[in-house]
């Protein structure tokens, strides 16, 4: 089996590709094994990288407006690499924003690439063998700086995120795309969003310190008017490997045999917000069922169906689900999360039961000596079920954890 690959960037403008020494040996110390110097392709810092859903394709996003294509030569003598490691190459370039691009990413059927901007702006272009893609919509809902995007894991439905402090949705409408819901729950800069597994919900982090879980459907007695109000909040109460890596760092899994679109972007600002006053929750409502399956149409109307708070006394700039076969593996099959904080913590939450109850902290640990920016689970499992997570933060490192549950 193919073993995983962490891909890392930073504001040295290199890219950097860490695996295990052997592809059996996912629990020892990962190694550097290559890298790709983007200094002549970008002039700013490379903000975040994901890959395309082969796992072929690496797109890098950078602060210059520019976003690059990368991936591996098809013959082994079109380029060599120091000591047999792997070799990437720059194969085109995407552009068109105004300013800083903060993110890209594939959509699940690999046709569609979307980046988002520092302008308030979503691209969406279309996809070519070539590496020619093609811009086929400009997105310009958000008011704000677009922070980060992630697709539905299996339909090509765009969420992205915003210092405006909402999630837009994204769909097709005819030969054209347009915002179909605006969720606008969170009281500050939303960072980051993930899905899990089979895209029945998904998990949002932000300024506001919180964590919000999502599921389909309008919330309870709100009205229907592509804004989504109300909230359901339920108030929730390793051994470090050594890696170094560049500054700014982003780091995102790859595994050809899994989904390739749960990736982890890079978000810090450079001066975090002041920590708005605590807010007392009110009492949780009776527990609603919440469907494991993903809806028809993931461009509907979601909601929140619950809220991590109380457990982050900074920005909440990351967050990611565990990968299906490490969510299989783990304790009754709960559901589990890790966030990435402006605290320097990584922290990890699971639920009561899969699909519903209070989510919990079950690790906490400082992960970094500046801000936590990212963290991303590894797509495969450990003998005996234990999970490894990546971090990435201001003190130049990333870090793989063991999780154990």
């Amino acid at each position: 089996a193919n073993p995983p690959l962490l891909a890392s960037c930073g504001s040295d403008r290199g890219i950097r590709f860490w695996g295990p020494p052997r592809a059996s040996a996912l629990q020892e110390p990962w190694v550097l094994i290559g890298e790709a110097d983007a200094t002549d392709r970008h002039t700013r810092t490379l903000r975040s990288v994901a890959w395309d859903p082969t796992g072929d394709i690496l797109v890098v996003a950078s602060f210059d407006a520019t976003t690059s294509l990368w991936s591996q030569p098809r013959r082994r003598d079109e380029a060599s690499a120091v000591g047999g490691g792997i070799v990437f190459e720059c194969k085109g370039l995407v552009s068109g924003h105004e300013n800083e691009v903060k993110c890209a990413g594939f959509s699940p059927s690999g046709e569609y690439l979307a980046t988002c901007s520092r302008d308030k702006s979503v691209w969406i272009f279309e996809t070519d063998a070539s590496f020619e893609y093609e811009c086929v919509s400009v997105l310009q809902s958000h008011t704000q700086d677009v922070k980060t995007l992630r697709w539905h894991p299996s339909q090509d439905v765009l969420f992205s995120c915003s210092y405006d402090d909402a999630v837009k949705i994204w769909g097709p409408d005819g030969d054209d795309w347009s915002c179909k819901e605006t969720l606008a729950v969170h009281e500050s800069t939303v960072w980051s969003i993930a899905f899990d597994s089979v895209g029945a919900r998904f998990a949002t982090s932000s300024d506001d310190r919180t964590v919000r879980i999502w599921a389909p459907g309008p919330a309870p007695g709100a009205a229907m008017n592509g804004k989504h109000h109300e909230d359901v909040p339920v108030v929730a109460e390793g051994e470090r490997l050594p890696i170094a890596a560049a500054a700014w760092v982003s780091p995102l899994f790859r595994f050809a045999t899994l989904r390739s679109d749960a990736s982890a972007a890079s978000s810090a600002p450079a001066e975090p917000a002041p920590a708005p006053a605590p807010v007392e929750a009110p009492a949780a409502e009776p527990e609603a069922e919440v469907s494991l399956e993903a809806p028809a149409d993931a461009s509907c109307a979601w909601h929140v169906v619950s809220t991590i708070t109380g457990e982050h006394t900074r920005p909440v700039y990351s967050v990611d689900w565990m990968w299906p076969e490490n969510a299989a593996s783990a304790e009754g099959g709960r559901d589990t999360l890790a966030t990435a904080c402006g605290d320097n913590h990584v922290r990890v939450f699971r639920n009561s039961r899969r699909g519903a109850g209070d989510w919990v902290c079950a690790a906490d640990v400082e992960a970094h000596a500046g801000d936590a920016n990212c963290v991303a689970w590894c797509p495969k499992a450990l003998p005996g079920g234990a999970a490894l997570l990546a971090s990435a933060g201001d003190d130049f490192e990333v870090a793989i954890w063991r999780f154990d549950g």
